[in-house]
């Protein structure tokens, strides 16, 4: 049997712009198109693999632009003036239509045309913006004091306060997840609690003290910080302005940071951290490293 082959020849993609190009026609009188033509089409082909535009919505722009200028402002036909930024808006302000979307797409367009062509010159990028600083962590004797602030509280305020910073400093949890938890949410032992789906590790420091305010509640539905209270994201913020100060006004994001530099500190599994911290990247956690102490100098006999 013989085997024929069949040599198909595709266009390229070069050949379909010149194509495109050659058959456009728009809807403008002949001797007016015919008398742009030529400087449309160079212009068109010097920006095309520039710019992002379909090649109908490139060769329109430019056309219309383009017989705007010469046809009926009488500029100047040379691309150092017909795609100077003001006449670009002047232009746009004419256009017959009252659709801000058209104009902001034409200008959009002529505007980029005009930055390829080096008419416009091309404002450089601005420098990236600094990540805001991280919340600093408390120290061993501020977080002393912030635990006193708590224990300062009228019988009323108190409950609340400690719950506070016993959710703050022993599991970590920032203001939206701390005001959701309940009594029903906090395991036997406080070892744990369950808040937005997750299991978080509570640190022995502050297990006694949780599990002591999740058996003392009678509504084990309520939340343990201002049971009855509609959630707000200024929750803290107004308890703590309302509070007993003595000069302390304790930060939920600082007791955070106190919790997150801690669990670096001593090595806590980055995939556990996260997961218990609520975090979706690592990059989260490396704001924090400018507060971790100064590695440890092993000795040499030690690597032996």
């Amino acid at each position: 049997m013989a085997l024929f082959r069949c040599n198909l020849w595709y266009p390229t993609t070069e050949v379909m712009t010149v194509n495109a190009i050659a058959t456009y026609e728009p809807h403008l009188p002949v001797r007016d198109w015919e008398s742009i033509r030529p400087f449309v089409v160079s212009v068109v082909e010097q920006v095309e693999s520039q710019l992002p535009y379909s090649l109908a919505a490139l060769l329109n722009a430019v056309t219309h632009h383009v017989d705007w200028c010469t046809n009926t402002a009488g500029v100047a036909l040379r691309p150092g003036e017909i795609f100077r930024r003001d006449v670009i808006g002047a232009a746009i302000a004419m256009m017959p239509t009252a659709q801000s979307s058209t104009r902001g797409r034409r200008r959009s367009i002529l505007l980029r045309v005009g930055e390829a062509l080096g008419v416009i010159s091309v404002a450089p990028p601005l420098p990236p913006l600094a990540a805001a600083s991280p919340s600093a962590p408390y120290t061993a004797n501020e977080v002393d004091e912030v635990a006193r602030w708590a224990n300062l509280q009228n019988d009323k305020d108190q409950p609340s306060a400690l719950a506070l910073v016993a959710l703050g400093f022993g599991a970590g949890l920032p203001t939206r997840d701390l005001a959701m938890v309940k009594a029903s949410d906090v395991a036997a032992d406080a070892r744990w609690i369950r808040v937005s789906g997750r299991e978080v590790p509570v640190l022995d420091d502050w297990a006694d003290e949780l599990a002591t305010l999740a058996h003392r509640v009678s509504d084990t539905t309520a939340t343990l910080f201002r049971p009855g209270t509609s959630w707000s994201k200024n929750v803290v913020t107004v308890f703590v302005a309302r509070a007993f100060a003595s000069g302390m006004r304790p930060s939920t994001q600082r007791m955070r940071a106190t919790w997150l530099v801690h669990h670096l500190s001593i090595g806590t599994p980055m995939q556990d951290l996260l997961a218990a911290a609520g975090l979706q990247s690592m990059d989260a956690l490396v704001r924090y490293e400018r507060f971790l102490p100064p590695a440890i100098t092993a000795h040499e006999d030690t690597w032996r």
